[in-house]
């Protein structure tokens, strides 16, 4: 089930923004004020949660060491069985590759909340050499973006739109052909998310484009000059395909509404704002990468680490809240089975 939905405007909580005037995020109830049964307040609790940036490391390098690992496979298959065989595997490497980068690039997502290094400096230029560059994109650009998806979850001027439509086959095909990639640009292109007037902006939104272009085109091409032409594809495929499909079918699990009508146009109609918890199992913990699978969490206060995630979820646990956590908790196949079934 979904948590209750909640937008309030004039309360006094986590996450308040001054030029919107709103002090709760939609989907969040107020955090400020809350205590547990034995008298502990959220914000005492809420100085200790810094983040472990350590682990938030080692989880970055194990998942690009999973997709280099399916890239290593992809270049051996081609190398020692030849393309034939690299091509009869592409939809196996590819979708190895492709899961796994859609893994790491979810840490953009952390980099954006300034839980990468404790120097925020640091941390944008940590974010852009390891995780942003494999989409192309700058921290600080990024930032702005998701920022708006925390402050309009479930409204028409969302920054994050994949929740409009359901897991249906046909939103399946919609993805892996592109179509729904330009649908995500259109939309992304339209928040205007940073004055084109700000000093830089245009400079290095262009530089951090033709970094990611220019990874990938090594990336690409250094099977071409060996004739590992499967293996190239199987790049390509992973991020231009596996990727886009992977990231949209995880928004819909965690935002659509299991009463959400095929026959609307939530681009003009609020959707309403709904956050989920998912199991632990590692299926979860590796497609909701970053803490993510535990969604409801970031959206009840942005700033909190995932790795501080269970600290964050045992003192809800122990508030009023907890039945709200509870009526929240289910799983990705099971939100997938409901959704699917597009009304």
């Amino acid at each position: 089930m979904s948590a209750p939905l909640t937008s309030v405007d004039g309360i006094e909580g986590t996450g308040a923004v001054a030029a919107t005037g709103r002090t709760v995020f939609p989907g969040s109830p107020a955090l400020t004020g809350l205590r547990t049964g034995d008298g502990l307040g959220w914000r005492e609790f809420r100085r200790g949660l810094q983040p472990r940036f350590g682990l938030v490391w080692c989880d970055i390098a194990g998942r690009f060491a999973l997709t280099a690992l399916g890239y290593a496979v992809a270049c051996a298959v081609a190398a020692l069985a030849g393309n034939a065989t690299g091509f009869a595997l592409l939809p196996l490497t590819s979708a190895w590759m492709g899961f796994w980068f859609g893994s790491v690039v979810l840490f953009m997502h952390e980099a954006a909340h300034y839980n990468l290094h404790p120097d925020k400096t640091l941390n944008d230029r940590l974010a852009n050499v390891f995780v942003c560059i494999l989409t192309g994109d700058d921290v600080k650009h990024y930032r702005a973006l998701h920022w708006k998806h925390h402050l309009h979850l479930g409204e028409t001027d969302d920054t994050e739109i994949s929740y409009h439509w359901a897991p249906t086959i046909r939103f399946m095909l919609e993805t892996l052909s592109g179509v729904h990639a330009w649908r995500v640009f259109k939309a992304h292109r339209r928040a205007r998310v940073l004055d084109a007037r700000e000093p830089g902006t245009l400079q290095r939104d262009f530089f951090a484009l033709a970094r990611g272009i220019a990874l990938h085109a090594v990336i690409a091409g250094v099977p071409l000059l060996f004739g590992w032409y499967s293996a190239s594809l199987a790049w390509v495929v992973a991020v231009a395909v596996v990727f886009p499909f992977v990231s949209a079918l995880r928004q819909q699990l965690e935002h659509r509404s299991e009463e959400a009508s095929a026959e609307l146009d939530y681009s003009i109609i609020p959707h309403g704002a709904v956050n989920r918890m998912f199991d632990r199992s590692i299926f979860a913990r590796s497609f909701g990468s970053a803490g993510f699978f535990r969604h409801l969490l970031h959206h009840w206060d942005p700033s909190v680490s995932y790795t501080r995630f269970t600290d964050f979820e045992a003192f809800l646990m122990k508030t009023e809240f907890a039945p709200l956590v509870d009526d929240a908790r289910t799983s990705y196949v099971a939100v997938w089975r409901r959704l699917a079934r597009d009304r």
